[in-house]
């Protein structure tokens, strides 16, 4: 925890931190005008730097060591908005939203609110620079806002409350691991098979928590923004396309996991690598930067840990999609990674380089972080009402996780192509 570092005020926020926002919301008008390159080059150089004052002179989580979630989450913000608006910067043809008529050009007071769509959307979802980006469909059409708001909130309902169980799960692994100390995932005092067959089981859950988590920010802020800022419900299409059915790295990571930040990794790594490298630069600069962006989100926490396991995890995955690429040229010509062995070959790999993160995860106590607001534990209190005093809640959390998740990603294996 950085101790030079003061709690933010008020009135901090109104001088530190509102100005990222507005130098963010100018960029924003900007590229949808014609004519306005130069001067959103020139106001380049102004977003990192108001987003590096502010990080470095704020402590959000006040000194307490259970709220350090909060400075990854304004660390990963700022690098959102600092990836963003030097795409903005860089690009040629404004961007152009589907309210604006073809063969017309954005006016400012149109950019003036188209604005607010823009920074609120990760997928262009109704903009002209959301080509390429897989977007799932749903399985049957919601045009009504008060049907598209019930199934968002009871989505919401249930994922938080897999997220809550998941994490309540591996909790139960270890009472450190509800300390901002942290634990390491491998036990010392069992054998070496043990060590890692935990450690393995440990890393499942996770993944299923990080699905769930995802989730629930998701629906919940698609509740807001279609109830309140009266978006429709067409801009929330479903985020994920079941990535446990992905039988290769190139299918979980271009398609089937969220791709809300495919195209800033993809602008600000994979351009400039490709530019310099070809498609082989392309690919790893685009994971490269998401491990990038991952290592800043985990460094604020202020922990330590280990910067090159954090974003080998995000490299290794693309060096894994060029090996895809070499097999299916050299190995295999014509022959896509797919099926069985391509589920397999996929999921090892992952779980290869994804068990050291999870271990930096847990040594900094990342799971002590309360899931949802204001602490409330839902699935322990439901727990509590069903089972009798003195039941290991821990247990029976850990057997209804696996025992739901695991029959179902079995019996999804039988509906591979």
């Amino acid at each position: 925890m950085m101790t030079d570092k003061t709690c933010p005020t008020g009135r901090d926020i109104v001088v530190h931190v509102l100005p990222i926002l507005a130098a963010q919301y100018v960029m924003g008008v900007l590229v949808q005008l014609r004519n306005t390159a130069l001067l959103r080059v020139a106001l380049l150089p102004i977003v990192p730097w108001l987003a590096w004052r502010a990080f470095s002179l704020f402590d959000f989580s006040c000194g307490d060591h259970e709220k350090a979630q909060a400075n990854a989450l304004f660390a990963s913000h700022m690098a959102t908005i600092c990836m963003r608006t030097a795409i903005w910067a860089m690009v040629q043809e404004p961007y152009v939203r589907d309210n604006v008529p073809k063969d017309q050009s954005t006016s400012v007071p149109m950019a003036l609110w188209n604005v607010w769509d823009l920074l609120l959307t990760t997928r262009g979802i109704g903009w002209n620079w959301s080509q390429g980006i897989p977007i799932p469909q749903r399985s049957k059409e919601i045009t009504s806002k008060t049907q598209f708001l019930i199934y968002a909130a009871l989505r919401a309902v249930l994922y938080g409350l897999a997220f809550d169980a998941f994490t309540e799960a591996i909790r139960s692994f270890s009472p450190n691991f509800t300390s901002w100390k942290g634990e390491t995932i491998f036990d010392p005092s069992l054998s070496v098979v043990s060590r890692y067959l935990r450690a393995l089981q440990i890393t499942y859950l996770a993944i299923w928590l990080a699905y769930c988590a995802i989730q629930w920010g998701y629906h919940s802020l698609s509740i807001v923004l279609v109830s309140i800022f009266r978006q429709h419900p067409s801009q929330w299409p479903p985020l994920f396309d079941k990535p446990w059915l992905s039988t290769s790295l190139s299918e979980i990571w271009g398609r089937r996991w969220h791709q809300m930040l495919r195209f800033n990794f993809a602008s600000c790594g994979g351009i400039p690598f490709a530019y310099l490298f070809g498609r082989t630069g392309g690919i790893l600069g685009t994971f490269l930067m998401s491990g990038i962006f991952h290592v800043v989100e985990f460094g604020a926490v202020g922990r330590g840990g280990s910067a090159m396991t954090v974003a080998g995890f995000f490299f290794m995955n693309g060096v894994g999609v060029l090996l895809e690429r070499a097999w299916s040229k050299k190995v295999s010509p014509g022959r896509r990674v797919r099926g069985i062995w391509g589920w397999i070959w996929t999921f090892s790999w992952m779980a290869f380089w994804g068990v050291p993160l999870l271990d930096q995860w847990t040594r900094a106590g990342r799971f002590a972080a309360d899931p949802l607001p204001g602490g409330i534990k839902p699935t322990m209190a439901l727990l509590s009402l069903v089972l009798p005093q003195g039941a290991d809640k821990g247990l029976i959390l850990k057997c209804l996780c696996f025992g739901i998740t695991a029959p179902f990603v079995v019996y999804s294996l039988f509906t591979l192509h």
